[in-house]
């Protein structure tokens, strides 16, 4: 704990109350995550997936695995990051074009629609109520995810698991890139 709280200080100096309410803040978060702690949260799927929210699931354990990262904490950043890539039951990466298995049916008028489509105001749901994947894969996208009890409707219309959004794709950017460096994320600060 000792450990966690000197890589927080990085925050600021104390006696600036707003920076010293977000490194609190900071704190009781990656304290919740830490398994061993008293404060742990028990809000995760059986797989171990940070749980939130139903709508668009992995913002949270995405937006909390790239905070773990930055703190050095990558046991559990890099745990949510393999779910996210496929280590889950349903065996799915849930970023679009990586592995074998991802979504086929993104809720993303840029994919479902074939280049030479028409596309006018009301031209695009022949192509949303399609049965057919995507012609287009939004490689790189993150989708919603899965659900609590780690299910997976891969269809267009089913927004709450299949859209993709920027705060999620630029999230596991963030993620991806600090758990492929060796050095530490928080040394930089000091």
């Amino acid at each position: 704990m000792q450990v966690l709280l000197s890589r927080l200080s990085f925050f600021g100096a104390s006696g600036n109350s707003v920076i010293e309410n977000y490194r609190r803040s900071a704190k009781d978060v990656m304290c919740g995550l830490l398994p061993k702690s008293p404060t742990a949260t028990s809000n995760k799927t059986a797989s171990g997936l940070i749980w939130v929210s139903e709508w668009n699931s992995l913002q949270h354990p995405v937006a909390s695995a790239f905070l773990a990262a930055l703190y050095d904490l990558r046991k559990f950043a890099k745990s949510q990051a393999d779910y996210v890539l496929g280590s889950n039951p349903l065996k799915m990466s849930f970023l679009v074009g990586y592995g074998d298995t991802y979504p086929q049916y993104v809720h993303h008028r840029g994919a479902s629609i074939p280049v030479d489509g028409t596309t006018g105001c009301t031209d695009g749901f022949q192509w949303l109520n399609s049965t057919k994947p995507n012609p287009n894969v939004a490689v790189g996208a993150l989708v919603g995810g899965s659900f609590l009890n780690e299910t997976f409707v891969d269809s267009r219309n089913n927004t709450m698991q299949t859209e993709p959004t920027t705060y999620n794709s630029a999230v596991i950017v963030g993620l991806l890139s600090s758990l492929v460096t060796t050095s530490s994320t928080v040394k930089s600060f000091g």
